[in-house]
């Protein structure tokens, strides 16, 4: 009986975290060598991050040769494809990176990832650099994204990235590297109150976060952990995951999402919109345009 119990728990675990046969994979005509990436559906439009250009199409480079990125809007498509896109109205203005973000429900507040104004420690090379941070923006009719607010635990000695809002709001999930992390990155959260005041950060399980490197987190409407990892036993070099908030099964494990959505090359920044069967997913796969390309599934 107690074997019998065993497997039925096995494929009842299976079943949950069963992504339909039919699903299809679209790359996005926007796709060019340059990065696209992290797209995220708010409402009517779609944000994505993309390379900060010279007037003829370059990627512009820090000091540091690190790519600067900067968020671009368009207005949504039924065919899941990007046109029209312009790059988001700030108020402050300057190179400053603006990549990876998350919006609250009714698109007035934007949380995105940059880099410390200071200079803080880096662990692994031993020099001074400027890690990244995440910040809080507001967006005003007429104005833009402006009150731009550093989160208040973005210690400039660590990397804080990645963020992602649950689906009401009061829950800010996101990557670090602090003090304790088990590998490059891990996962973290924190309680946010009116998107103004924060709670003490929180890794995420021990069954979530490996040794390796975990990034790009995402929950969506039904209360799912996707997210990205390089952790042994996945399919290419970086895979996505999906692990259920919601489950009371202590022994829960992350599921790697099957192909085509991930694939032997990188797959990550997965985003899923309310309807649970269409969404956006990032990726370095075959026959991609050679940077980071954005990818349109649907039949979920």
């Amino acid at each position: 009986m107690k074997t019998k119990f065993t497997i039925l728990l096995l494929l009842t675990l299976a079943y949950g975290f069963a992504q339909s046969e039919d699903v299809e994979v679209k790359k996005l005509e926007i796709n060019t060598k340059l990065d696209h990436f992290a797209a995220r559906v708010v409402g009517d439009k779609i944000f994505f991050s993309h390379n900060l250009t010279t007037k003829r199409g370059r990627a512009i480079k820090d000091k540091y040769d690190g790519f600067i990125y900067i968020m671009y809007e368009a207005p949504l498509s039924e065919d899941g494809e990007i046109k029209d896109e312009k790059p988001v109205v700030k108020t402050e203005l300057g190179r400053f990176n603006m990549s990876s973000a998350t919006f609250s429900k009714d698109g007035k507040y934007m949380y995105f990832t940059t880099n410390h104004i200071d200079k803080g420690e880096n662990k692994l090379k031993g020099v001074e650099t400027y890690n990244l941070q995440i910040r809080r923006a507001e967006y005003v009719e007429g104005k833009g994204w402006t009150n731009f607010e550093t989160l208040p635990f973005c210690d400039p000695n660590h990397n804080f990235a990645h963020p992602a809002l649950s689906p009401d709001g009061s829950t800010l999930y996101f990557i670090a590297d602090v003090k304790g992390t088990k590998g490059k990155s891990d996962l973290y959260k924190v309680s946010v109150s009116n998107h103004k005041t924060y709670g003490e950060i929180t890794p995420l399980g021990e069954t979530i976060n490996s040794s390796r490197t975990e990034i790009f987190p995402f929950v969506s409407a039904d209360n799912k952990l996707y997210f990205t990892s390089d952790r042994r036993g996945g399919k290419g070099g970086l895979d996505i995951y999906v692990y259920d908030l919601e489950s009371g099964d202590e022994e829960q494990v992350p599921v790697s999402l099957d192909e085509p959505i991930n694939s032997r090359g990188d797959d990550f920044s997965f985003f899923l919109n309310d309807d649970l069967t269409t969404g956006y997913l990032s990726s370095r796969r075959y026959r991609g345009e050679g940077g980071d390309d954005l990818y349109y599934f649907e039949k979920f």
